[in-house]
């Protein structure tokens, strides 16, 4: 198992229609990203468009990570041997925008932002109404500040080692 698989174990897991499927080693980087190449294109490519959209050595490389991905049901073939997505599946952790995938974690970061926009208005109305903010409510707006943090430094990160994996 060479290190581009072994980092793409965790990109093997897929929701499909609400049951986990894990193939084992079958989705390498490789086929994750000519997987994420047809969810983007969104239309019926073949072998040579693969190839180049995915920036592949060879015509042959393409089919042979596009037939992985039909034998796993996520793509079809049709009778011009055209190639297109099946159905869009959902990564573990991952939520699709449009055609980006995007980290969970990314989603909640904005969920806290929220509520620490929520938390700074209160705290000012209270400052401008001459009112004292009370030490519960400061230790809430540091653990939210936090959570805030935290969420997006994952999030970034994980898009990050996404976008790494996609390239290789």
């Amino acid at each position: 198992m060479n290190a581009s698989t072994s980092g793409m174990m965790s990109w093997a897991y897929l929701l499909n229609g609400g049951r986990k499927v894990h193939h084992d080693g079958d989705l390498d980087a490789t086929t994750f990203k000519v997987y994420v190449y047809l969810v983007k294109t969104g239309q019926p490519s073949g072998p040579r468009d693969v190839m180049r959209g995915a920036d592949l050595s060879s015509p042959s490389v393409a089919y042979r990570h596009l037939q992985k991905l039909v034998d796993l049901g996520l793509v079809q073939k049709d009778k011009y041997g055209m190639y297109e997505v099946k159905e869009k599946v959902n990564l573990e952790g991952f939520f699709w925008l449009g055609k980006s995938l995007v980290p969970r974690f990314i989603l909640y970061s904005l969920f806290f932002i929220g509520l620490l926009a929520v938390e700074i208005v209160v705290a000012t109305m209270r400052l401008l109404a001459l009112e004292p903010i009370e030490s519960a409510f400061m230790l809430l707006a540091f653990v939210t500040t936090i959570s805030v943090v935290l969420f997006l430094f994952e999030g970034i990160r994980l898009r990050n080692k996404m976008k790494r994996l996609s390239e290789k």
